[in-house]
């Protein structure tokens, strides 16, 4: 029962086949044509939303790669002042330390976990006790500068001073009172 417009019309005799196949073959081409400019809309609309979309991708990236450059700049200039510091400190323990290549004493201090020494003379001894004279570490080489000479490399690489007594005047006071009274000598060799 389900006949259609044209099974219709055809049956009453108001049109021919020709007309019929005509009116369908109209029909599909404007339907066609329909979808073609709506397919052109769409592909419009996509370019101008695909141009945008990349200009916008585009300057995304662009900020991006700049964030990225500024950073690596940042990290290179650090690196650069390092680099620059520990020449600095370099430079100031090779033209200031003290080490004497006739010392004939062993001196032993610890390095974090580890007992270390430096050949010292007597001298160099009591100044160490003193805290008027410093153990640098570069390269595994240990030298002797000065306070004055420790407290400026200390301030700029901290880890390269690795025995620096000058907390030593401060530390009775933290000491248990039962060994108040029995003092280190300061000429003691162990």
């Amino acid at each position: 029962m389900s006949n259609s417009l044209r099974d219709q019309l055809l049956k009453q005799g108001l049109v021919s086949k020709e007309q019929a196949k005509q009116a369908e073959k109209q029909a599909k081409l404007k339907e066609h044509q329909g979808q073609k400019t709506q397919s052109k809309k769409q592909k419009a609309n996509k370019a101008i939303v695909d141009k945008e979309s990349i200009s916008y991708l585009a300057a995304k990236a662009r900020e991006e790669e700049i964030a990225r450059a500024k950073e690596l700049n940042r990290q290179k200039e650090i690196e650069r002042e390092k680099k620059a510091w520990w020449s600095q400190v370099r430079d100031i323990i090779d033209c200031q330390h003290v080490n004497d290549p006739d010392a004939e004493g062993t001196y032993y201090f610890l390095e974090d976990k580890w007992v270390r020494k430096i050949e010292v003379t007597l001298k160099q001894r009591q100044l160490l006790a003193r805290a008027e004279l410093a153990i640098t570490a570069i390269d595994e080489k240990y030298y002797l500068v000065p306070a004055a000479v420790a407290e400026k490399v200390q301030a700029r690489v901290p880890k390269i001073v690795v025995c620096f007594h000058q907390a030593a005047n401060g530390r009775i006071a933290e000491q248990d009172e039962a060994y108040i009274a029995y003092p280190i000598p300061d000429d003691l060799i162990w």
